[in-house]
Parts: structure tokens; C-alpha cells; sequence
């Protein structure tokens, strides 16, 4: 019955409104009998809601409103900070930038492997407090609460020049977590972390795989190298011992290269020490001295 008045009255006031709107002469008497609505009733729900004050009621602030008290007016400065959150999505100018804050962005690795070595580091950390934090909460009672955050209701207090906003408190409210609600947010934090960690990791086994293959392409391109040229670096034997052409066939292998005096001689297969030819070429004692 309440639902149908209501709905019946607001139809009579959409229907006043948009009389009084148009220019017309509004009879109370005759709307209701119109409508089929109590007299006395019309001239109450007109009085109670203040219908005639709505007709110049315009969207924004209302005459001798104080909402803008103290505004000089204009817009915000430029570069202004108002709005600014958490600064993630912020615009960064860097003339306006402190020298901590420089610092940090010269010091800034540039360098892909290391730039994700160091995130993969962090994300490790970020890793182990959060463990660290599921852990505490594991181990506390399922009844015992902890706070999450606060709503505290005020209407303004006062009288005349005294009156200001947010005096008298209304309605407090106080949010609070059971132990399991606070796991299942950090478990849900720390699978994101765990796919960024396992994200970074691909990358660097990709890094490395590459690495890997430009590595047996380089020895590929010397193996060419050699097999084009005839000519390739050996380990030397003793320079303090003189051997014989046969001593350093023996002892080097059957392969052949080109020697200084240009016959053929022996590739180093066994030896190995590090001491090389100037030339590539295996040297005999004759070719030392």
C-alpha cells in the first residue's frame, strides 16, 4: 500500500513540475480531481517537498551556497598535485625532480640481463616477506581479528560563524579480517609475484641458450676459418728443448700446417700448455733459432 502511494505521488509531482515548467496556471483543486488524488494530500506532499522551490533549482552550487568559500577562483595551477593517489599514473617532469630522485633514475640499469637480474632479486625478497607474513597468520587463532579499515561518519556542528564541518561524530565504522581472509589476500599476492618470478627466469634460460648458441657459432666460423686458410694456432712444445722434425710429428699429431720455411710439419693434438707461435705455424728447432 505504501509502495502504490509512493508511486502515485510521484507521478503527481512529475506532473506539477512539468505543468509549472511549461507556463501553465496550476489549480491544486482541479489537478487532483484530474489525477484522482486526496486535495488535502496534494497541498501536503507540495508543502513538505517544496515543489515550487524545485522549478528554479539548477544543477551545481545554488544561490548564497558557501561551498566556495575562501576560492579565489580559477582553475588549478598547472603541474598541479590534486588529484595524485599513489603517483603511479602521475606525470613526471624532471625539472621538478629532487637530486635523490635524479640519482635513482641515472643509476638505473639499462642493461636487459641485469636489469632483470635485479627485479629477480627484489621478487625474492617481496617472495620471502610474504611467506613470512602467511606464516604469522597460520599460526594465530581463527577468532582473533584485525583491522582493515575505518569509516567515521561527521555532519558539521555549530552555530553562525562558529559552524564548521565534520564536528560531531555520527556513525563509526570498523572493518575487520579474520587470520584466513589475510592468507588468502597474501597468497593471492604471492601468485602474482611467483608468475613474474617465473616469467623473469624464462627469460634469463633464454639469454643464456642464446648465449650458448652464438658461442658454437663462433668456434663454427674458426673451424671454417681454418679449413679455408690451411693455417691454425697449435700448442708449442718446450722452447727449451731442441726435438727433431719426427720428435714433433710423434708428438703432435699427423694433421699438417704450414711452416715458416714452408714445408709441411705436424698439428698439435696432445700437448697442452699454452704457448703459441706468432704465425699459427708449428715451428722446428731450426725455425726458433
Amino acid at each position: 500500500m505504501a509502495r502504490r502511494r509512493g508511486e502515485k505521488k510521484g507521478s503527481v509531482k512529475a506532473e506539477y513540475i512539468a505543468r509549472r515548467k511549461a507556463g501553465e496556471k496550476v489549480v491544486l483543486k482541479d489537478l487532483a480531481k484530474e489525477l484522482g488524488v486526496n486535495y488535502k494530500n496534494l497541498c501536503q506532499w507540495r508543502k513538505e517537498e517544496q515543489w515550487d522551490e524545485q522549478l528554479d533549482r539548477k544543477r551545481g552550487g545554488q544561490p548564497k551556497n558557501k561551498n566556495a568559500k575562501g576560492n579565489s577562483g580559477g582553475a588549478a595551477p598547472i603541474r598541479n598535485k590534486n588529484a595524485e593517489k599513489d603517483g603511479a599514473y602521475s606525470t613526471i617532469f624532471f625539472d621538478e625532480l629532487t637530486d635523490a630522485e635524479k640519482q635513482a633514475i641515472e643509476s638505473t640499469e639499462l642493461r636487459g640481463q641485469k636489469a632483470l637480474e635485479e627485479e629477480l632479486k627484489l621478487l625474492k625478497f617481496r617472495e620471502s616477506k610474504i611467506l613470512a607474513k602467511i606464516a604469522y597468520y597460520e599460526n594465530k587463532p581463527e577468532d582473533e581479528l584485525y583491522l582493515h579499515s575505518v569509516t567515521d561518519m561527521r555532519v558539521p556542528g555549530g552555530k553562525g560563524s562558529s559552524r564548521s564541518d565534520g564536528v560531531i561524530q555520527q556513525l563509526g565504522m570498523y572493518n575487520k579480517d579474520s587470520a584466513f581472509a589475510r592468507v588468502l589476500k597474501l597468497d593471492e599476492a604471492l601468485y602474482k609475484i611467483q608468475g613474474r618470478i617465473a616469467t623473469i627466469v624464462t627469460s634469463l634460460r633464454a639469454i643464456e641458450d642464446s648465449e650458448k648458441r652464438l658461442d658454437i657459432e663462433h668456434q663454427r666460423l674458426e673451424i671454417m676459418k681454418m679449413k679455408a686458410t690451411g693455417a691454425v694456432d697449435v700448442d708449442i712444445l718446450d722452447e727449451d728443448t731442441d726435438y727433431t722434425d719426427e720428435q714433433i710429428i710423434h708428438e703432435q699429431g699427423s694433421s699438417t700446417v704450414d711452416r715458416a720455411d714452408g714445408k709441411k710439419s705436424k698439428t698439435a693434438k696432445g700437448r697442452g700448455n699454452n704457448n703459441r707461435g706468432k704465425t699459427g705455424a708449428v715451428r722446428s728447432p731450426k725455425d726458433r733459432s
